[in-house]
């Protein structure tokens, strides 16, 4: 049996009927011939369900390992128990328990593992495909690619991800000398720097932005996330859901250097790819600041502004960065100081509604009802 085959993790809690569902969508992934092993670690729980789901279950594609945790480790240690597991295996594909995973999971992540092996520039590989802007609540598209099936993001991936040793050793030795405590340093967003202390997600972004690294992040998903209720989620939700690949297909890897779709931490476009395909703005030092998440206080910045600017692009392409892609002269979109800038804050009513009314259709008063309702409940739950 070929032993250098990537691992799968499986990390569960107290989830059975989640870690059944994962579990159900591995056994009908495809898989080559050889040793595909199945690691399912479960921290302490004070239920047996999980457990006797992962013993219960038949994996018939390799060796099927099961680590039970005599003690609660907590999700951050967990996690990074099981990034751990490179040490032992190699390269690992990790899942948490509320994922789901397509058909052709396994092919990606192999193919991609092998791609990106020798660059120091790739912290890891992410099987889900971003299509949310969580620090603007809004959505997200990137564009277009060319002929390549991925795209890059400074975002490390948590719902379904691909470490190799050498990616996940890094991380660990980073966070060796830095610590747990990233107060100091700049660039994160605010919504990451305040997630709990048990995310162990938010020091893995840190890792990223402190050393200009990114995750590779593909067009069609090879993972779905259900949004069941958990350590960080009360209520259900569907958010989180994206579209499967169902078919197989023979990959197109791309380089960093060559991507157009190049990504930071707040899901904006890199300068230099505006520079690239827009003359105009090619001699010119600014922060794209699209989504308007970002604290720029002095220089150029491209934004949302219905202020003119020393260049103006129509806010009316989505995604948003097409307009100033193909150079559409218009309003919305401005290059301008960020010192005589207005500041408007995104929750300001107006601004607030021109946002919601580019994205989306305006809801009904029904829809508006329940959205509120669940939004009580929710803060309801997360003061108990």
């Amino acid at each position: 049996m070929n032993a250098t085959l990537p691992t799968i993790v499986v990390i569960g809690y107290n989830r059975a009927h989640s870690l059944r569902r994962l579990l159900g969508s591995l056994g009908k992934a495809h898989y080559p011939a050889g040793n595909v092993r199945l690691v399912i670690s479960l921290d302490r729980a004070d239920t047996d369900e999980p457990l006797e789901v992962a013993e219960d279950f038949d994996w018939p594609f390799g060796e099927k390992l099961l680590l039970a945790r005599p003690n609660r480790l907590g999700l951050r240690e967990h996690v990074l128990a099981c990034g751990d597991l490179t040490e032992t295996y190699g390269d690992i594909i990790v899942l948490e328990d509320d994922l789901f995973v397509s058909p052709h999971f396994y092919d990606y992540a192999c193919r991609a593992l092998a791609y990106y092996a020798d660059d120091p520039r790739v912290a890891g590989i992410s099987l889900y495909s971003q299509q949310l802007n969580q620090t603007a609540n809004l959505p997200f598209t990137p564009i277009d690619n060319g002929d390549a099936d991925v795209f890059f993001m400074q975002l490390a991936a948590s719902w379904g991800q691909a470490w190799s040793r050498r990616q996940w050793h890094g991380f660990r030795q980073w966070l060796a000398r830095h610590g747990t405590d990233i107060s100091d340093i700049t660039g994160i967003p605010r919504d990451i720097r305040a997630w709990p202390e048990s995310s162990w997600l938010k020091l893995h972004n840190a890792y990223l932005i402190v050393n200009d690294l990114h995750f590779v992040y593909p067009y069609r998903s090879l993972t779905t996330n259900f949004g069941d209720p958990g350590q960080h989620m009360f209520v259900a939700s569907s958010r989180y859901q994206v579209a499967l690949q169902q078919r197989q297909k023979d990959y197109c890897f791309i380089g960093l250097d060559d991507s157009l779709a190049v990504y930071d931490a707040f899901c904006e476009l890199s300068a230099a790819t505006m520079k690239r395909l827009n003359p105009k703005l090619a001699g010119l030092e600014f922060t794209v600041n699209l989504y308007g998440c970002k604290e720029c206080r002095s220089g150029l910045q491209l934004t949302r502004s219905p202020s003119p600017g020393a260049l103006n692009f129509s806010l009316s392409m989505k995604p948003m960065e097409l307009s100033v892609l193909h150079d559409v002269e218009g309003e919305g979109i401005a290059l301008v100081d960020a010192a005589k800038l207005r500041s408007v804050p995104m929750d300001e009513p107006r601004t607030a509604y021109d946002i919601y009314r580019f994205f989306y259709k305006f809801p009904s008063p029904q829809i508006i009802f329940y959205g509120l309702l669940e939004r009580l409940q929710l803060l309801r739950r997360s003061t108990n």
